[in-house]
């Protein structure tokens, strides 16, 4: 067989090899032949060459060409990979490792994120292997620090990237440089410099902790967690703000009472510079205050800045117009609270504070006018302002300026100021009999106790009086008499009536043992017993019984026995009477 005819069957093979059919555009090609000979003797084909098969549609002989190189070139390909892996991952260049050594099996899987068994890493402990043992070490933990951080963008999982030292510093809670933080803003990790600036704060925190810990004394206190419910409290004080009560009851519990004292110290200077503001007393700068002794006197070892805090409280306290305060003055202990008075007043015009004082005259009338329960808006200061100073100063009114004021409906004669004016009265007699011996005050003193709603006074007076040595009849009638409507005030009616009597057998003809004879048997039920003994006290003076029987039917407090003592006196005179069908209800 000649060369012609085996190149042609050379050609066939090589054609049928390379996936171009006989049915193709191409029968014999000298050129064809080239490219085919030469791939299959594993030369290197031109990009010429293949350009042509590609021109003439040969694309699977293009493919195979291409894959047949390629695979000439893999032996080579993988020793360069496999030396590459030996160098990421630190095996030393003197150790000689064949390329079936298992240790590059151990990088490969590695590389490709397989996770490495225990036999994997004992391979590499054989061959002392230990930096490259520690660097998986490394990627392991980079691995759990990213999944903690949350970094889900970048695959690199290899420790060298700077990210890996970042997040060991935020593990570590570290601080970290400006130009790592800057590179995490950079990179577009938000999330984790939103961890590194939450880190920042809380450190921050605990620093202002320690600081506030030695600026308040409490550096003995074991917590230094800013959670600590000491931070918050420390934060309060530090700003100026109050506690609350829990935040009290926890300082208590915990023993810490110089910050309980501390913040009422604050508490006091906060409301001290708005008592200032409030009541126009701002010419006085100083708004410490010491623990303010509860003598009334500003004496020398005070400061002006103590007893003005303690009137001005006082005004406060008494003005109906700043509840806000008035609120916050219900939390002080009770020796900053007392009733303003003339003298204060007083005080703060020596003081220089007129319109400070003027304020209080106007709180001080209102504040009295409501203890002694005076109702009337635009009640003159003249003369009842000056009336209750007078009582409040324990002094005497004048008897006939208060019964005018009664008798013109100015004062209620039950009302608080004529119950005061009576037990003023009431100790003025009690004193004159101790300073004379005078007898004659005692049933003055007596009345006026009893118009005081103060009874038992009236009777401590005369229970241990020797009545054998009152010779005076109408002396002795008249404390009798005074003896016993105290007894009644009392509901003691059989000792009333007891008095009643011996003061009628002490002076026959005096009406006032009568009138109380028919009071008692008024309260007792006994109406028409009552008026015989009223109609005995007219024949003798009295011209005051029906006064007295409608002084009865206001007192009953019994609503049974008001309504039938009012039908009996409507039956008895509608007319005479009529002022009681108001009680029937």
């Amino acid at each position: 067989m000649n060369d012609t005819k085996l190149q042609k069957i050379h050609f066939d093979r090589l054609k049928l090899k390379y996936k171009i059919g006989s049915t193709g555009n191409v029968t014999f090609d000298s050129f064809l032949y080239l490219i085919l000979r030469k791939a299959e003797l594993g030369m290197q084909v031109t990009e010429l060459e293949i350009q042509w098969l590609t021109e003439n549609r040969l694309f699977n002989c293009v493919d195979s060409i291409s894959l047949q190189q390629y695979e000439a070139e893999e032996e080579k390909r993988l020793k360069s990979e496999l030396m590459e892996l030996r160098a990421k991952y630190r095996i030393p260049d003197n150790i000689e490792l064949p390329i079936a050594s298992p240790i590059d099996s151990v990088l490969w899987k590695l590389e490709t994120n397989y996770k490495l068994a225990n036999s994997d890493i004992e391979i590499l402990r054989t061959h002392n292997l230990s930096e490259t043992i520690a660097l998986i070490k490394d990627i392991e933990n980079f691995l759990k620090l990213k999944n903690k951080f949350k970094v889900t963008q970048g695959s690199n999982i290899f420790p060298e990237e700077p990210l890996y030292l970042i997040l060991k510093k935020l593990s570590a809670k570290e601080e970290l440089s400006d130009s790592e933080a800057e590179w995490l803003l950079n990179s577009g990790l938000q999330e984790v410099f939103e961890t590194y600036q939450q880190q920042k704060n809380i450190r921050k925190a605990e620093l202002e902790f320690l600081e506030l810990k030695s600026k308040y004394q409490v550096d003995s206190y074991p917590e230094t967690v800013i959670s600590s419910k000491l931070y918050a409290i420390l934060k309060k004080l530090d700003s100026g703000d109050t506690l609350n009560h829990k935040d009290g009851q926890w300082l208590k519990k915990k023993k810490l009472n110089s910050l309980i004292k501390l913040d009422e110290e604050q508490r006091i200077s906060r409301l001290f510079i708005e008592l200032k503001e409030t009541y126009h007393a701002t010419q006085h700068n100083d708004t410490k205050v010491c623990d303010i002794p509860t003598g009334d006197a500003c004496s020398p070892q005070v400061r002006l800045s103590d007893h003005l805090f303690k009137v001005l409280i006082r005004m406060a306290s008494c003005d109906t117009g700043v509840s806000k305060l008035l609120r916050i003055i219900q939390t002080f202990p009770e020796h900053f609270k007392s009733e303003l008075r003339e003298k204060d007043i007083n005080w703060l015009t020596e003081q220089g504070l007129p319109e400070t004082a003027a304020i209080a005259h106007k709180i001080h009338f209102q504040s009295l006018k409501s203890k002694y329960r005076i109702i009337g808006h635009n009640l003159p200061a003249d003369p009842f302002y000056l009336i209750m100073l007078k009582l409040e100063r324990e002094e005497r009114l004048d008897p006939k300026q208060v019964v005018q004021l009664i008798e013109e409906d100015s004062l209620s004669k039950g009302g608080k100021i004529a119950i005061a004016h009576c037990r003023l009265e009431a100790i003025f007699y009690e004193q004159e009999y101790q300073r004379t011996g005078n007898k004659w005050n005692l049933p003055s003193a007596s009345s006026n106790w009893r118009k005081a709603c103060e009874p038992k006074k009236a009777l401590k007076l005369t229970e241990n009086l020797n009545w054998n040595k009152v010779r005076e009849a109408d002396l002795k009638s008249a404390l009798l008499v005074t003896r016993g409507a105290a007894f009644r005030d009392l509901a003691q009616l059989e000792e009333a009536e007891s008095c009643a009597m011996q003061a009628m057998e002490s002076q026959p003809d005096n009406h006032q043992p009568y009138t109380l004879m028919g009071a008692i048997c008024y309260d007792q039920g006994r109406y028409t017993e009552g008026d015989t003994w009223f109609d005995m006290a007219a024949k003798r003076g009295a011209n005051d019984t029906d006064d007295e029987i409608e002084r009865i039917v206001r007192m009953t407090k019994d609503k049974d026995k008001r309504i039938a003592v009012v039908e009996y006196l409507l039956n008895k005179d509608p007319k005479r009477y009529k002022w009681a069908k108001s009680d029937l209800n």
